[in-house]
């Protein structure tokens, strides 16, 4: 009812008001083999789909009103469920109201309390990630230093046990009330204050009692330990109970200058109730470092969350490690355990003479000490040898560097990296892996160019299904003056002495300015996709056409 009645109002200022509206349209069509389980040695090819369309419209009404609505109809999405009734065909719609003061939203929020610890929601159609609440936001500036927000809302989040879940396959049901309040001075910094309330709504049968996971562990070792309590009774016997937990989250975050310095900390006190248990205490903590020695631009990064029992539902905390853009790097990427993890990160960057800059980072993770766990040091995940006693930690440790610039005349740009990858007990394996990433850009004098990504992996797995693999990857793009491109791919995996190979070939031409279409024909091997730590799995596509086709208007 709620969508009809902003649907309508949107109509109603068309019609009886000056609007002014755009649109952005995005098509894409799939139709081929996907392959999935290929590390397992015995692949599986099934028929792969998919015919997704999405709708974006912008009306603006005036100097203060802003009305977004998002339409989708997919038959099937590249991830998650059909849409093709009229009923879910407004995917997304919000209206928001705005002058120097007062900023206000009603429909699906979107929005961010600090970074992340306690409230962020977004939107995310690679990975078909979307978190958002429906209900009221404001945020008020009282004087010029002083403001207050405030949000309710409520809705379903949907999310999957596993990346390699097409649609998702689980949910729960919440509410949240936050009250908020921030402070801005000159020597102090900025300061913020927000209290959050929330309740989670769960059904745990239809979602396995949450099996394979701290939670689900947590549930079944009460349940056999605490004979005839009310967990025992409901796990041992099956029973559909559904159960809600409460969640009271007192988050302070802090950002302020010292010297050449400038420091951030954010921090979360939350207790909330286990699943058909009592309340327990949980905190997140972050903290952020930026500072230039030597013209060298150096961030450091701490992460500390601890609320092993609690789903994370609208929050997004930050990561903490780096997502790079490398086509075979990325393939390994770390999935971070919001509830359980501590870590590290330090990057640099440096401009070394005229146009050359060198980067790098190094990132590491491992979840808490539990109770028989072995000690160990930083030194230990650092260095991350194979040991038994690492294991129950989970490390994940990353190197990378890089060297980028422009050279003769500035008509040649190269990047070239090392990435060093290992992460330890994931899915009862250990991955070790160390990639070679390049790219190289030739600009012809009359506008074209010549794109060049040529990357190269060694990767060795440990574990239940070990295997030894080399990996390279190839894409050379012409560009004609912007007008159109053409794209030849290659990938290609060596391992246990056999070879396989994925070739492509993709056009792309611009019908104007703001209007593309892109088509491609072949085979893509498949591999995580990530975004803000949450990952989902692209299944490999065999023999088969893509088309995509975006728009402005």
């Amino acid at each position: 009812v709620l969508k009809a009645s902003i649907f309508s109002l949107l109509w109603m200022s068309v019609i009886n008001a000056q609007a002014e509206m755009n649109f952005s349209y995005e098509l894409k069509y799939g139709d081929g083999k996907k392959v999935e389980k290929t590390q397992s040695g015995y692949p599986v090819t099934s028929a792969y789909n998919y015919f997704e369309n999405l709708l974006d419209v912008n009306t603006y009404y005036g100097d203060n009103f802003y009305l977004y609505t998002q339409l989708e109809y997919s038959d099937h999405p590249v991830y998650g469920s059909r849409r093709t009734g009229l009923d879910s065909l407004i995917n997304t719609f919000y209206l928001e109201y705005s002058n120097d003061r007062l900023n206000m939203k009603l429909g699906d929020i979107y929005e961010l309390f600090g970074r992340g610890l306690s409230f962020y929601t977004i939107q995310d159609q690679n990975i078909d990630y979307n978190n958002s609440v429906r209900g009221l936001f404001f945020n008020y500036w009282l004087i010029d230093n002083l403001g207050i927000s405030g949000l309710y809302g409520k809705g379903d989040y949907h999310y999957r046990s596993a990346p390699s879940e097409r649609p998702t396959n689980r949910q729960l049901n919440t509410n949240v009330l936050i009250g908020s309040m921030q402070y801005d001075n000159d020597v102090l910094g900025f300061l913020n204050y927000s209290y959050t309330f929330q309740n989670l709504n769960l059904n745990p049968k239809p979602n396995q009692y949450y099996g394979g996971t701290e939670i689900g562990d947590d549930i079944e070792k009460r349940a056999t330990e605490e004979i005839d309590s009310y967990v025992y009774e409901i796990f041992i016997s099956n029973k559909d109970t559904p159960d809600t937990v409460m969640v009271k989250n007192n988050n302070f975050n802090w950002n302020f200058f010292i010297g050449p310095f400038d420091l951030y900390f954010d921090k979360s006190w939350i207790t909330y109730d286990k699943i058909y248990g009592d309340a327990v205490f949980g905190s997140r903590f972050y903290s952020s470092v930026y500072t230039e020695i030597f013209d060298t631009g150096i961030t450091y990064e701490y992460k500390n969350y601890y609320t092993p029992y609690l789903i994370k539902s609208f929050s997004n905390p930050p990561i903490v490690y780096r997502e790079g853009s490398s086509v075979l790097a990325s393939r390994n990427s770390h999935s971070i355990n919001f509830g359980n993890e501590i870590g590290h990160q330090v990057d640099f960057n440096k401009n070394l003479f005229g146009n050359m800059n060198v980067l790098g980072n190094l990132s590491l993770s491992h979840r808490h000490q539990k109770t028989g766990m072995a000690d160990l040091s930083f030194t230990d995940f650092l260095v991350m040898e194979e040991d038994n006693r690492i294991y129950d930690y989970y490390p994940f440790r990353q190197i990378y560097l890089e060297m980028n610039g422009w050279t003769l005349s500035e008509r040649l740009y190269y990047k070239i990296g090392f990435d060093h990858f290992t992460e330890f007990n994931v899915g009862d394996k250990n991955i070790f892996a160390i990639t070679i990433p390049t790219q190289w850009v030739w600009k012809f004098s009359n506008g074209n160019s010549l794109t060049t990504y040529l990357e190269a992996q060694e990767k060795t797995v440990t574990g239940d299904i070990p295997g030894n693999y080399t990996d390279y990857y190839l894409s050379t793009s012409y560009s004609h003056r912007g007008r159109w491109i053409a794209t030849g791919f290659y990938d290609q995996e060596i391992s246990k002495g056999k070879t396989t190979r994925w070739p492509g070939f993709d056009f792309s031409y611009y019908l104007n300015s703001t209007t593309q279409i892109s088509l491609f024909y072949g085979s893509q091997k498949g591999g995580l996709i990530c975004a803000n730590g949450i990952c989902a799995e692209q299944p490999g596509f065999e023999d088969g056409v893509k088309i995509t086709f975006r728009s402005l208007f």
